[in-house]
């Protein structure tokens, strides 16, 4: 079992860890800093147990395990904290707490319990029920990166802003965020909208997490492409232009995208306002800020990009009727207050803070619109900004909020009474006194702590010294073993060496039993005897980042424009520090990802339909339609499996016993997920092409009519895959995934009219 503390504490880390070590654990690795738990993992593959301080620098504790779970999602974890995290209980989703000073019996305890069926010591919150892996919209493909906010320490955030643009930025004193999936955008029109100065209208509920965007009617810019930018849909309305939903498509994420309408572009006044604008706000560098990346000019059209993150603004949530929790808005008022005092150090001038500039994300993490501007429309000054925001907390919070002092301190504000604060520090921290707390560890006891945690590296030490002698011998008897060792880590890539399989199958023409009995009659075709594999999709994709002119010739005429061939999951996260491999670098690395087996021979995975169709055609092939995939599969006699008509849970890679604990998984069939696509020869069906049943479900050429909406139509899935206990049967058909989604367990072969030795590449 790999186990990793992650923790600033001088000593603590290393006490634990030799505490554990002493008593029978593997050696942990340990980790100051969120930048060397992640490096750490790298260089290891994983980690089974993640025990982390939950205010850990840069990264906290909750991000930190957040960004890992996509790459990671058995890894179990421990938090540790001497201060309260009530405010976050919900994102701890049942993993156990240990309050500090810890000892290592305590942590030893906690770890043992992740494995019982009832976790010893757990965090006074519901249990989180695991979600279904979501269907996710294969492009553009979004690169993930974390932005962590805590309380009460400061935070260093690296944001994926251009050199050019902005630096890492500073801490701000607010909770933990998540990482957020780029799929709706805060909504924050100039247009204010009349409220009430202090009473909140219609009836009280729970502030809602961000839904669908609204998207307005298309204008000319939507569907084009503007430099690096493909315009996806209209968003918004500026003072100055339309806002739209784009996809950078050189970083595959969205973002947020302004515009100058081209009226105003022809005088230069207003493009030089624009740049000027645009030019203040990407020198804006605060976490609680949506970052800008860059401004330019293409096709005549002045724009600026922006970070999208899924936000409602409080003017939003008011219309809607819904009312924030006292402590949610006790966050709100310390996030903006620390942004507003963030721009006065700075000396930023920006516009007055409004209800649609202040945001809620999808967790109820407070965030801030880029106010900041090259010429404020109006002079304001701490007073009446303290007003302003008290007025706008006070509309959304219900009248019956006062058991904290929230509604009464906003009411105040918004009153004009901010004389009491004669800056923003001085609100912030009459707010994080209104706030609920558990009280922190008393000073002596994390003094107690430290000398605790050096004492037991004192006693690891003593107990190493009395065995050198006997650790040195056997340390040099296994030197030459160890240096082998290496030697086999540093030069052999454990996902093995890609192996051709371009070998095809001849199905002969003739009539053969097709889903529930009709006979059907189709001429003689070839199709691959495995699925296509991540070493072949490489190849795939080496060739046409060498050779871009050939896109031309293989992409779908209905593929969205621009859109690239790189699948979920298998590039580098290279916005994290240290980055975060992919799906190939893990599978050619440490044949591992996601706590399974994987390398280089088993199917690709996560590409869209379009994804699929560009491969085969590159190929000089083609995708095989649903009814010659059913034949190649069952014969002309019409099996229920490939092997016949008996299951045989031992002969297929099926969901039977894929299990996301690391220790268990594959007991039936040996292949906890994704296994190498020769790894199941008698998965075989009476032609000789190999995988049909199971390993990943696969992409026809056919379309059908879409279920859910009888006026579209979606391509034809077929076969079972790792995730399908028992329904791997060869007459399952799904129709759910339009052209444009991904799957993990979804990859596809290819099918030719003519003999492979003509079409091949």
């Amino acid at each position: 079992m790999k186990i990793l503390i992650a923790d600033s504490e001088p000593g603590l880390g290393a006490g634990l860890a030799a505490w554990l070590v002493e008593n029978g654990w593997d050696a942990p690795g340990v980790a100051a800093t969120s930048g060397e738990a992640v490096e750490w993992i790298n260089q290891n593959g994983r980690a089974d147990v993640l025990i982390s301080d939950v205010f850990l620098q840069p990264a906290d504790g909750l991000t930190l395990r957040e960004s890992l779970l996509p790459h990671l999602p058995k890894m179990k974890t421990i938090f540790l904290s001497a201060h309260d995290v009530s405010a976050y209980s919900a994102r701890m989703q049942g993993c156990p707490l240990l309050t500090k000073p810890v000892t290592g019996e305590a942590l030893d305890a906690a770890i043992r319990g992740l494995y019982e069926a009832k976790p010893a010591m757990v965090a006074a919150t519901p249990k989180a029920v695991a979600a279904p892996r979501p269907v996710v919209v294969a492009t553009p493909r979004p690169v993930v990166t974390p932005r962590p906010v805590v309380t009460p320490r400061p935070v260093a955030v690296a944001t994926a802003v251009p050199k050019a643009v902005a630096s890492q930025a500073p801490a701000a004193t607010a909770g933990p965020r998540p990482v957020a999936k780029p799929v709706v955008a805060q909504a924050a029109p100039v247009r204010p909208v009349p409220r009430p100065a202090v009473a909140r209208p219609g009836p009280v509920a729970a502030a809602a997490p961000a839904g669908p965007e609204i998207e307005l009617p298309p204008d000319e810019l939507v569907g084009t492409t503007l430099g690096s930018y493909r315009i996806e849909a209209k968003i918004g309305n500026s003072s100055q232009g339309g806002i739209y939903r784009a996809i950078q498509t050189n970083m595959g994420r969205h973002v947020r995208f302004y515009t100058l309408d081209r009226i105003r572009s022809q005088d230069p006044a207003e493009i030089q306002q624009f740049i000027a604008n645009a030019s203040v706000k990407a020198n804006v560098s605060h976490p609680s800020i949506f970052a800008v990346y860059e401004a330019g000019e293409s096709a005549g059209i002045y724009f600026y990009s922006c970070e999208y993150i899924p936000c409602r603004s409080l003017g939003q949530l008011r219309e809607a009727g819904l009312s924030l929790d006292e402590n949610t808005a006790l966050q709100v008022m310390k996030v903006v207050s620390d942004v507003m005092g963030y721009f006065a150090r700075e000396k930023i001038t920006h516009n007055l803070i409004s209800e649609n500039a202040i945001l809620l994300d999808q967790h109820q993490r407070p965030r801030v619109a880029n106010i900041a501007t090259y010429e404020a429309r109006q002079e304001t000054g701490p007073g009446a900004e303290m007003s302003e925001l008290g007025t706008i907390i006070a509309s959304v919070l219900p009248e019956n909020a006062r058991s904290l002092g929230g509604r009464d301190l906003a009411v105040s504000l918004a009153a004009g009474n901010t004389g009491t604060y004669p800056g923003w520090s001085a609100l912030v921290r009459g707010i994080e006194a209104l706030e609920p707390k558990i009280a922190p560890e008393d000073a002596y006891k994390l003094d107690a702590q430290e000398r605790a945690a050096i004492r037991m590296v004192e006693e690891a030490k003593k107990r190493r010294k009395k065995n050198m002698i006997i650790n040195t011998v056997i340390s040099l008897s296994l030197l030459a073993a160890a240096l082998g060792s290496v030697w086999w880590f540093l030069l052999r890539q454990k996902g093995g060496s890609a192996r051709a399989f371009d070998r095809m199958i001849p199905i002969p023409a003739g009539e053969f039993i097709y889903q529930n009995g009709e006979k059907v009659t189709l001429p003689g075709f070839y199709i691959d005897e495995y699925e296509v594999t991540i070493g072949q999709y490489a190849r795939f994709l080496e060739d046409i980042k060498a050779n871009p002119e050939k896109l031309k010739t293989i992409e779908h005429p209905d593929q969205p424009k621009g859109k690239p061939h790189i699948p979920e999951g298998w590039a580098d996260m290279t916005e994290l520090d240290p980055p975060m491999p992919g799906y190939f670098a893990r599978a050619k690395q440490w044949g591992k990802y996601k706590d399974a087996a994987l390398d280089v021979n088993s199917p690709v995975f996560g590409l869209d339909w379009y994804d699929a169709y560009a491969y085969a055609k590159w190929k000089g092939r083609r995708l095989p339609t649903e009814k010659e995939w059913e034949k190649a599969a069952r014969g002309t006699k019409g099996l229920i499996y490939p092997w016949g008509n008996e299951d045989q849970p031992k002969w297929v890679n099926s969901g039977n016993d894929t299990n996301r604990d690391p220790k268990k998984g594959g007991e039936i069939d040996g292949q906890d997920a994704w296994s190498p696509v020769d790894a199941m020869p008698r998965d075989e069906s009476p032609f000789g092409v190999v995988g049909m049943a199971g390993n990943v479900s696969e992409w026809t050429a056919s379309l059908d009519v879409d279920p859910k909406m009888s006026s579209a139509k979606v391509p034809v899935i077929r076969g079972g895959n790792w995730r399908t206990p028992k329904d791997y049967t060869l007459d399952r058909r799904v129709l759910k995934l339009t052209e444009l989604q991904t799957d993990e367990a979804l990859g596809f072969r290819t099918a030719s009219d003519t003999p492979p030795d003509k079409t091949s590449q």
